[in-house]
């Protein structure tokens, strides 16, 4: 894989103009800025970092506050074809915030105002930049939760979520993010603003929120959302329970989800991930565990916790207490904080793999990816997010390459498994997103889809400066 070098002089008058926006303070040309915000998380950045290369560095970082400075920023960059990375809190792990042509990173982290929280109508209105964590803490206040708990909680922003079609861990019982948007403003790369209406639902043609949801910050940037908000559960149910194998595992929470029950949270391991991440935390259990926790008023979720528990158990589930499900619940956050710890070992490599399929689907993309990655490779497998129609599965993926092959065993093992993943069922990523990472494969999976994608593309901005070679096919007149 080869990368473009980006831009290494400051572009003089481009610089002056955004001061005239917003300031000397909030607009950065300084080395460690451009060195810090040339990557996000992805591992495969990690790796070469690790070798010493720096690549894709931004021109200019900049800092705005408002939706009218985005506004200007972005009129300005589009008359100067200079391009333009929305950044949140850089945490992704596929390279999506990857300034590939320099230009300027849009630091959106100054935009983090709760604005207003609706009792009457539920929702909750603020800015992208907000960390998910903050958003709770001020919802918790209230009563309330977003419902919206990936594991980067306290690493990631609102905007983040929307940008990649992010899923929490309790996505079974209150769904993704795009269950959770009302509606939203964004400015286009034109400077535009658009604010989609605020009301529950609407039929009036296609939903213009989706089309900006997953978009990964190539189509506009989103400046302000209203979420849908939900009261804090008034009691919980906790039950940790093993099986002989995954596939049991598998049928027992296809039946619980088939009968209208909703966990807060699951977590189905296969043995591996059991032996690894449940017993590093101390839960000393054999098998596949299963990790149930219901959550909502107390009458509902004893009788459906109940309920769950037997339905584990006509499948050969053992019944390990409360106690499985209090540590993981304890400690749900701490297992997505691993990456730098790994990856200062010379030679490893590390990273997820999240993937969704059918219930039909899902062993036989199980068994592939397990199948497909090579043998320097180990892989922990589990289930974090489950729905009536199927599940995610996210491997953990760790090994050691000889001298100064890390690189390449990191490729080679990524290739392997998404060209099993397009031949067995499974979609590419189920809550990361694409990035850099997964580009070429998603074209292939849905080659008509991407073609409309790219012209969608050409229409709103013709000379791509809205995070510029994450969509292949470039405009003729392409910054």
């Amino acid at each position: 894989m080869t990368t473009p070098t980006a831009r290494r002089h400051v572009n003089v008058e481009l610089l002056n103009r955004l001061r005239d926006v917003l300031g000397g303070t909030r607009v950065s040309h300084g080395t460690l800025d451009g060195i810090s915000y040339s990557r996000d998380l992805w591992p495969r950045g990690t790796l070469d970092v690790r070798r010493g290369r720096i690549e894709n560095r931004p021109e200019l970082i900049a800092w705005p506050e408002t939706t009218e400075e985005v506004s200007r920023i972005l009129r300005i960059c589009n008359e100067m074809r200079v391009p333009v990375v929305p950044f949140g809190a850089g945490s992704g792990m596929c390279g999506a915030a990857v300034p590939r042509r320099g230009g300027i990173i849009l630091d959106l982290k100054r935009m983090k105002q709760v604005e207003r929280i609706s009792d009457q109508s539920n929702l909750v209105v603020c800015q992208p930049g907000i960390l998910g964590a903050h958003l709770e803490r001020e919802l918790n206040r209230h009563g309330y939760t977003l419902g919206h708990l990936p594991g980067s909680l306290g690493t990631s922003t609102v905007g983040g979520y929307l940008a990649t079609r992010s899923a929490g861990l309790a996505a079974t019982y209150y769904g993704k993010i795009e269950d959770m948007v009302i509606s939203l403003q964004v400015v286009l790369p034109d400077g535009t603003v658009v604010t989609t209406r605020t009301a529950p639902r609407r039929a009036t043609g296609p939903d213009f929120n989706h089309l900006f949801l997953g978009s990964e910050g190539a189509l506009g940037v989103i400046t302000r959302t209203h979420l849908r908000i939900h009261l804090l559960p008034e009691a919980y149910f906790f039950r940790g329970l093993a099986f002989k194998n995954l596939a049991a595992g598998l049928e027992s929470l296809r039946l619980i989800l088939r009968c209208g029950m909703r966990p807060l949270f699951v977590r189905l391991c296969d043995e591996d991930d059991t032996a690894t991440t449940m017993n590093e935390l101390g839960i000393a259990v054999r098998g596949c565990l299963l990790v149930l926790i219901f959550g909502g008023g107390a009458g509902m979720v004893e009788l459906s916790g109940r309920k769950a528990v037997e339905i584990c158990r006509g499948l050969d589930g053992r019944d390990h207490g409360e106690e499985p499900a209090r540590v993981w619940y304890e400690h749900r956050y701490a297992e997505h904080y691993r990456q730098s710890e790994i990856l200062a070992e010379p030679e490893t490599i590390f990273d997820t793999i999240e993937v969704a399929a059918t219930w039909r689907d899902i062993e036989g993309v199980y068994r592939a990816v397990r199948g497909a990655v090579p043998k320097e490779i180990r892989l922990a497998a589990h289930v974090p997010h489950a729905y009536p129609e199927g599940c995610s599965l996210e491997f953990t993926m760790t090994g050691r390459a000889k001298a100064k092959k890390d690189l390449e065993l990191y490729d080679r093992a990524w290739s392997l498994v998404l060209d099993a993943l397009g031949k067995n069922g499974g979609v590419l990523s189920h809550h990361h997103g694409i990035g850099l990472q997964k580009d070429k494969w998603r074209a292939r999976q849905q080659p008509v889809a991407e073609t409309l994608l790219r012209a969608l593309k050409r229409q709103l901005d013709p000379y791509d400066i809205l995070n510029p070679g994450k969509f292949d096919g470039e405009p003729e007149d392409a910054c």
